[in-house]
């Protein structure tokens, strides 16, 4: 038998194995050609779009610069600039002349101006602004000017700045130059923005610097210099092609470099056109990504149809061959493929008639059993969750009212003047009454029905809650807990309920296994991260599992547990569980040694890390200043510690134990908040608000709610429907005030 398998896999592989390589290079030659030509015509596309923006770039310019020559040329023609400016060629007159025009120069229509100033006609500076880097630069062209005695625009570059220059001739009606008037205005981040084309960025450079960009980014500046730079200097050889390409804060671009229209000398002066295609890179990158998945679709589909075709040349002689073996040992469930009408066909027919209707009876029977236990297994476990759950939300609800009492006296006495003992056993009060608080959330957090659910959720706050639903056996059975977690974890997109019950089931047959074997033992539990999944570990030092058992742990219905101690469903239905959510669960394990558990997580791109916890500070009480409260609860205590605590800061507080008594004393005062119990004989909190938002909503929305009940979904979606706050008991005198401060802020 196994001599033939050998044969009939040698042979496939023989066939399967020259095809599948051809394939692969076919479909990878293809892959590359087509990406290739692709990517070539988005560079060229993006080149001509590029070069289309640098000739919109240039016509911009242009009609700016002619916009610029239009609004300055038309000052120096005027009547009262003449007049300034005559008064120069009187000698006795200069200083005034200088005074009066450079308050001209500097009124509002100069206001966008970097640099005003006005010249004699032989091009020396009278008045304005005393820039002498810029008049420098402008002498040869300022000179052409006045002998043109026609104004003009430039681009000047001074240091480490740009400047749009335009020079102005002032000549009277005969003709007789008075001088020239000469504006700069820098070119900035503005100008940048004003001129750019839109999907396109621009950056201007001056003096081996990016003096301005519509980036607005300045740390990207050597970048976009360096590009300048590059393109700006000669390929390496004559056969090698420039690279006009680059990639900017994620962002494919195609950059050419230019010399400003106008500009003054310094060629290395100019400006940066980048043109965005990232769009059409994403584009590309997706039809890459479609081309890549349906070539190895095309691979795998191809490879299955030749070992189909190989498969089916060789399997009627396998079929005749294990069919006449199963028979002989007993093995009723192999069936022969009918291939044809001859008389092997007819021998095939008959034997399959008579071992299906053996075998189907004998499935329909196994079948039945197996469902009739799933479903007392799950059963029993519902019941018993429902009835937990219900019993658990009942006791929660009594316990919390005399546990607010217990943690808010004990706060309250810490405030006072009391000796460092007595405070000291305040504090173990406090502890001991809010760990009772997290026991009880705990069980009914666990013993309720959830509907599945995914959300993040803190995997180191689920082990926690696991240990305290199980501290108290662990501890009466002298089984120590070790936990090594991880403070920064990230949170990660998960059913919690789901994912407690799994760490539960471990945990509780961890205990189970060591408390059958030994007076003590140790459970270490560590969280980490471990690639792109996070890494729980649950390790005990048990009596282990042999390596028989260990292979069919996640079975069904398989237990190592006596009789009535398990149902065989836990680990199977917890490597369900972590499947669901495409993580793994793995066990490891020798007999005398102990067993470990690891289970992984995947890290998702909605995951986030875990800020490290701070308490946060405990704000004092606004004073109250008069302002009125009504109390409203059955609790006595509760009244009084909430009384104690406002009646400290000034608020006059009036209290009552039941919603019809609140609406008496709401109907005889008015009141600045209303802090109401949920739960209430007769007249509930809900009922409460109800009213009041019938017959007054204003004071219905000074309302604040307590609740020692586990929150509902109903209740939830109520309170949030109607945006009110609530207080969840036990809280603590900070919780109090918090609520307290925001109401009546």
């Amino acid at each position: 038998m196994a001599s033939w398998r050998r044969v009939n896999l040698k042979f496939q592989a023989k066939v399967l194995i020259p095809v599948v390589t051809v394939m692969v290079l076919f479909l990878a030659g293809t892959m590359w050609l087509v990406n290739s030509r692709i990517r070539t015509q988005l560079q060229s596309e993006n080149q001509v779009t590029l070069g289309n923006t640098a000739t919109l770039f240039a016509t911009n310019f242009e009609q700016r610069a002619q916009s610029l020559v239009q609004q300055f040329s038309a000052i120096p023609t005027r009547s009262d600039f003449h007049s300034l400016a005559q008064k120069f060629f009187n000698a006795n007159d200069r200083d005034t002349a200088r005074e009066t025009m450079q308050d001209f120069l500097s009124g509002a229509q100069f206001k966008e101006t970097s640099v005003a100033l006005f010249t004699d006609p032989a091009g020396q500076w009278l008045a304005g602004t005393t820039n002498e880097a810029f008049r420098a630069a402008c002498a040869p062209w300022l000179k052409s000017v006045l002998e043109k005695n026609a104004p003009d625009a430039r681009v000047v570059r001074v240091k480490d700045s740009l400047f749009e220059a335009v020079a102005a001739p002032s000549s009277l009606p005969n003709d007789k130059l008075l001088g020239a008037l000469v504006v700069g205005l820098e070119m900035g981040d503005t100008v940048a923005r004003e001129l750019k084309s839109p999907n396109s960025q621009i950056a201007f450079i001056a003096n081996d610097r990016v003096v301005a960009s519509t980036f607005g980014d300045v740390s990207l500046n050597p970048a976009l210099l360096q590009e300048y730079q590059r393109l700006r200097a000669p390929p390496p050889s004559s056969d090698a092609e420039q690279d006009f390409n680059l990639v900017l804060q994620g962002n494919h671009y195609a950059a050419l470099p230019g010399r400003f229209p106008r500009l003054i000398g310094q060629d290395s002066t100019g400006y940066l056109m980048l043109s965005s295609y990232e769009q059409s890179w994403e584009a590309f990158q997706r039809t890459e990504g479609v081309l890549f998945f349906f070539s190895l679709a095309g691979l795998a589909l191809g490879a299955a149809i030749v070992w189909l075709l190989v498969r089916r040349l060789t399997e009627p002689l396998r079929q005749l061959r294990d069919s006449a073996e199963a028979v002989g040992r007993g093995d009723f469930s192999h069936r022969i493929d009918i291939q044809s009408k001859d008389e092997l066909g007819e021998l095939a027919a008959v034997f399959n008639q008579m071992t299906g209707n053996l075998q189907k009876s004998l499935a329909q029977l196994e079948k039945t059993v197996e469902i009739l236990r799933a479903t007392q297994a799950q059963l029993s476990h519902s019941e018993k969750l429902s009835a937990v759950g219900e019993f658990v939300a009942g006791v929660a609800h009594e316990l919390n009212n005399p546990l607010t009492a217990l943690i808010g006296y004990a706060e309250l006495l810490q405030m006072s003047q009391v000796s460092d003992d007595d405070r000291t056993s305040l504090q173990r009060i406090s502890s001991s009454a809010e760990r009772c608080h997290k026991i009880v959330q705990s069980l009914l957090s666990f013993a309720r029905q959830h509907p599945p659910e995914r959300k993040l959720a803190n995997v180191n706050a689920l082990v926690d809650g696991v240990i305290e639903i199980l501290i108290y056996e662990l501890r009466t059975n002298n089984i120590k807990v070790e936990k090594e977690l991880s403070p920064q974890l990230p949170r990660l997109l998960l059913d919690p309920h789901q994912i407690q019950q799994v760490f539960l089931n471990i945990v509780n047959n961890a205990r189970q296994a060591i408390e059958a074997h030994r007076a003590r033992g140790l459970i270490r539990i560590t969280t980490s991260v471990a690639g792109h999944s996070v890494r729980i570990t649950f390790q005990d030092d048990g009596p282990g599992i042999s390596e028989e058992n260990l292979a069919r742990i996640f079975n069904p219905f398989f237990t190592t547990k006596p009789v009535g101690k398990g149902t065989g469903l836990g680990l199977s239905l917890s490597y369900g569980i972590i499947q669901e959510h495409g993580g793994s669960i793995t066990a490891a394990s020798k007999l005398g040694h102990g067993t470990t558990f690891i289970i992984d997580l995947p890290i998702t791109t909605t995951s986030e890390d875990i800020p490290a916890a701070s308490p946060p500070p405990r704000p004092p009480l606004a004073q109250g200043k008069g302002r009125k409260v009504l109390i409203v609860d059955d609790e006595v205590d509760i009244l009084h510690l909430a009384s104690q605590i406002l009646v400290r800061q000034d608020y006059r507080v009036q209290t009552a134990l039941d919603g019809e008594s609140a609406l008496r004393c709401l109907a005889a005062e008015r009141f600045d908040l209303i802090i109401s119990d949920w739960k209430m004989p007769g007249l509930s909190g809900q009922q409460l608000f109800e009213r009041l938002l019938e017959t007054d909503p204003q004071t219905a929305g000074r309302m604040v709610f307590m609740t020692g009940d586990v929150l509902s979904e109903k209740t939830e979606k109520f309170l949030r429907e109607h945006g009110k706050t609530y207080l969840v008991k036990p809280f603590s005198i900070a919780d109090f005030q918090n609520v307290v401060n925001d109401m009546l802020k």
